[in-house]
């Protein structure tokens, strides 16, 4: 949750500022590589939590829904090594047009946070 909360406070302030205020204030390559820790571990948890099994599902949607949580964040992570360590420059960002960040806002990150306040795991 952490993780999706941090990318929710980034793209409201792009959406909310616009790309020039953002990229100097808010998506930076140090603030990239903070939300980078979370993001990895994310990753990695919710790989090993798919693979061992350890998430109780309520339904198909739900296992659907949690998986496409974890591709999400596990695709993100390369381009955010890129942009952090590689280049050191967070203006890809732009490759992005606005509404990619109203559609992640208004129906991706929502789904997602309902959707990781509802989980279960198994002992």
């Amino acid at each position: 949750m952490l993780t999706i909360g941090l990318g929710v406070v980034m793209h409201v302030l792009r959406v909310i500022y616009g790309d020039e205020f953002a990229l100097k204030y808010v998506i930076t390559p140090t603030t990239d590589k903070i939300l980078l820790v979370p993001m990895t571990y994310a990753a990695i948890t919710g790989i090993v939590l798919l693979v061992r099994h350890r998430v109780q599902f309520a339904n198909k949607p739900q296992r659907a829904l949690f998986t496409g949580s974890v591709v999400y964040i596990a695709a993100s992570v390369p381009l955010h090594i890129y942009m952090s360590y590689l280049i050191w420059d967070t203006t890809l960002v732009m490759w992005f047009p606005m509404w990619f960040s109203w559609f992640l806002l208004i129906l991706v990150y929502p789904a997602f946070l309902t959707l990781f306040a509802k989980l279960h795991y198994r002992n």
